[in-house]
Formats: structure tokens, sequence, C-alpha cells
């Protein structure tokens, strides 16, 4: 199996009011020009997702106790160093301030190394647009938070 480096995976972010339907919550098309890509001086972008389990055993078992997958919330982290010319992160820096979740709400989209296009709603958190050392260029990171599911649709490419 190939190996695939990391920046080939690629982030790409759109204003919910970029969305369609009576509820904004419809995203862009996959291949919109909404679509604001986010990779100009990010260094690291980590999958952050977080799972909730439980742990259980019956009489049905030998007493042994397994792990009960009871919630997942994904969550992507960025970081990297703050462009004021990137349009992506000008989108998230626009949040910094906000106080409600609703004003943090955008779409993420990624396209896996392997082709497969997810797309969901997320929530921008943990926003740092312009920080650090003062030697250092500003700093820039967020999370974000998929607040459902997202859709992922495959590639022609992937096995089923």
């Amino acid at each position: 199996m190939a190996k695939n480096k990391n920046a080939k995976r690629e982030h790409y972010l759109a204003p919910i009011s970029a969305g369609t339907g009576t509820d904004k919550k419809t995203p862009p098309e996959a291949d919109s020009e909404a679509w604001l890509r986010l990779g100009l001086d990010i260094q690291t972008i980590e999958d952050k997702s977080d799972e909730k389990t439980d742990t259980a055993g019956d009489y049905l078992g030998d007493g042994t106790e397994v792990d009960i997958l009871t919630g997942r919330s994904e969550i992507w982290g960025v970081k990297g160093s703050r462009n004021n010319t990137d349009e992506a992160q000008n989108l998230v820096a626009s949040m910094k301030r906000t106080q409600t979740d609703d004003d943090r709400l955008l779409f993420h989209k990624i396209v896996e190394t392997n082709g497969d296009v997810v797309i969901g709603v997320a929530k921008a958190m943990a926003i740092t647009a312009g920080s650090g050392d003062a030697t250092s260029y500003e700093d820039f990171a967020c999370d974000l938070n998929f607040v459902s599911q997202p859709t992922v649709t495959k590639s022609a490419s992937t096995p089923s």
C-alpha cells in the first residue's frame, strides 16, 4: 500500500451564508467557488477527534467488560502562521470575538488522500488569529468541530 503525505489531504472552508436551502445548512456544491482552501502558512492539521465510551459486560459473555461507543466528535486542529491575505484564515479570524454558536458555524470540506470527499457543518472553536513571541510571526490556530456527522462521498477509486 502506498503512503501519502498529510499535505495531500485538502481542507476547505465556506461561510455558512454560502449554504443553500431554507436554513442555509445545505453546503455548496463540492466544486463550488465558495470553498476557500485552508493551507497557506498552515504547518499542522491534526485529527483531534474524541470518542466517548462506556463499559459493560453481560451474562452471554465470559464476564469481560467491553467498550461501547456512545458518542464521537470529529475535530480537526489547525496550527500555523497568520496570513492576512488568506481568505480561509480570514473567515475563521472574523469569528474570533463572536459570542454565540451560530456565529461560529461554517462548512468544512475535506478531500482525503484517496479522493473521498467529506463535507459537513462545523464550528470554529479555540481561535487564535494573531499571537506569539515578539520576534515570531503571528500564530494562527483553531479547532474545526463537525456539529453532526458529515457526509462522505466515496471516490470512484475507493474500494467498497
